[in-house]
This record gives structure tokens, sequence and C-alpha cells, in this order.
């Protein structure tokens, strides 16, 4: 029970450090885009950054860089997937408002949770699937401010990227587990950082940062980029994907929270209300799920 327990709260807290890593990501691209870095260095140097950390964590923890042949198209797909998500999410917000499109991709635990019932037969329980719901509606009063007039096209792609969102989450919990989650990032950050060079002649500009706020912002996107997926990855095996998904949608609260401290936002009263309400649902989600689904499966027995 002890190891259970260990393993438990290990995972657990990979995923909130993650979470963490991933709200730094916005914060940090935003001022290395006020410093003039363009969009199209920033998202170059994530994959570069991803390569030269990764490499040398491998290879002196003696990890394997060799991927068997059969996860060829799985890693590929899971890499396309991840840059279509990016550039859905890029584009759909020319369209509708960012608030909606990230909305939206938040809606990614329900399909991980979905897939997680048709592939594997595991089971949610009711109180679970409403936490969930719980969640989204407590990230809508965050992240949505409304709009008057709704651009279905705009909605479609960023229903793409939620799509490509899901793959991507789905085959990387494939790989972690053949390959390890430092691996699957490594070989991503190469195939991002080949696809950006490939794009590259297509009318692209590189800007790079013209003060040293710039060059640090640009350091700590791509090491909190890198270590996001890989803590997310780690934490996923420890405690399932499912719940690791869920946990991950606290990102929008301590982004939040980075934000307040180091950019002078604030947040309105129906944000603060958001922020609880996710807070208490992931909290109901980890305290009563498992004793619900230890019931319903004795009731199957």
């Amino acid at each position: 029970m002890g190891l259970i327990f260990s393993k438990n709260t290990k995972g657990i807290v990979l995923v909130v450090i993650s979470s963490i890593c991933f709200a730094i990501v916005p914060n940090s691209a935003k001022l290395a885009l006020d410093d003039g870095v363009s969009l199209y260095f920033l998202l170059t140097s994530r994959f570069v950054i991803g390569v030269t950390i990764l490499a040398p964590y491998l290879f002196f923890h003696r990890k394997f860089f060799y991927v068997p042949s059969e996860l060829f198209a799985t890693l590929f797909l899971a890499s396309v997937a991840a840059i279509c998500m990016l550039a859905a999410t890029y584009h759909a917000v020319n369209f509708i408002d960012i608030g909606l499109v990230l909305l939206i991709l938040y809606t990614f635990p329900l399909g991980i949770a979905l897939l997680a019932r048709i592939k594997r037969g595991e089971m949610l329980s009711i109180p679970r699937w409403f936490c969930m719901a719980t969640v989204l509606g407590g990230l809508g009063l965050m992240i949505y401010d409304g709009q008057e007039h709704i651009n279905m096209y705009g909605i479609a792609i960023s229903v793409i990227g939620l799509i490509s969102f899901i793959f991507f989450i789905e085959a990387s919990g494939i790989l972690v587990v053949k390959i390890g989650a430092a691996a699957l990032n490594f070989y991503m950050s190469i195939i991002g950082f080949i696809f950006m060079l490939i794009i590259y002649p297509f009318g692209f500009n590189i800007s790079i940062p013209v003060t040293n706020t710039g060059v640090i912002a640009i350091g700590a996107n791509g090491l909190c980029f890198v270590l996001s997926w890989v803590l997310f990855f780690e934490g996923s095996r420890l405690i399932g994907m499912t719940r690791a998904s869920l946990l991950a949608c606290v990102e929008p609260l301590f982004a939040a929270l980075i934000a307040l401290a180091f950019l002078g936002q604030h947040l309105s009263s129906n944000e603060w209300v958001g922020f609880f309400v996710v807070l208490t649902a992931i909290f109901f989600f980890e305290r009563l799920g498992p004793a619900i689904e230890e019931l319903d499966g004795n009731k199957l027995n």
C-alpha cells in the first residue's frame, strides 16, 4: 500500500510541476515576442533547446537512443499531431477569441477519458465525469470573456486542433511506455526542428531578441516547454493518462498567478470564481474517484 501511495504521490507531483512549466511557456513567449522575437524563431528555438538539453541527459543516464522500427510511424504521427495542434491554435485565434480556442482545447481530458473507456475498458465513475465537466465550466469562467459573433471556421479549426491534441496525447502515452518520456521528447524536438527548416523558405522571417530580457525569455520558454512535456508524460505513466490530463488543467491557474506576479495583470471576479471552481472540482475528482470506482468494481463482481 505504501508503494502505491508513493507512486501515486510522485505522479501527481510530476504533473503539477509540469503544469507550472506549462504556465511559464505562454508568459515567457509573450515577453519574447514583445522584445521583437519572431514567432518562427520562438518556435524553432524550443526544438533546438529541447535537443540540446535532452541529448546529454539521455547519454549520461545511459538511456537508449534506439527506437524500434515498429514505433517509427507512431512517433512520426505523434510529432505531426503536435505540430498540427500548434498550427491550428495559432490559425484559429485569427477568427475567434483566444479564450474560446483555449476552452475548446481544454476539453481534451474528456476525449482522453472516452478513448480510455473505448480502447482499454477503463471505468470512470459518474461523479468523476461530473467533476471533469465542472473543471471545464470553471475554465470557461476564467479564460472566455464572451463573443457576440462566433466564426464557424474558427471553431472548426479549433476542433481540428483539439482532435490533434487528443491523438498526440494518446499516441505519446504508448511511446512513453516503450522508450521513455525523455527519449520521446528528444525525437519530437528533432522532428519539429526539421519541420521548421522545411517551412522556412515559405516566407518566414527570423527576428532574434534585442535585450537580455528577450534572451532569458527565449531560454525559459524552451526549457519549460521541454520540462513540461517530459514531466507530464512521466507523471501520466505513474497515475494514468486520464488523471494526468485533468490535473494538467491547473495550468491556466498557474498561468494566471504568474501573470499576476510578473506581468501586472489582474483577475476579474468571474475569473477568481472560475479559479476556485477548477481547484475544487479537481480536488473532488481525486478524493472521490478511487473509492467510488472501487465500489463500482465490487458491484460488477
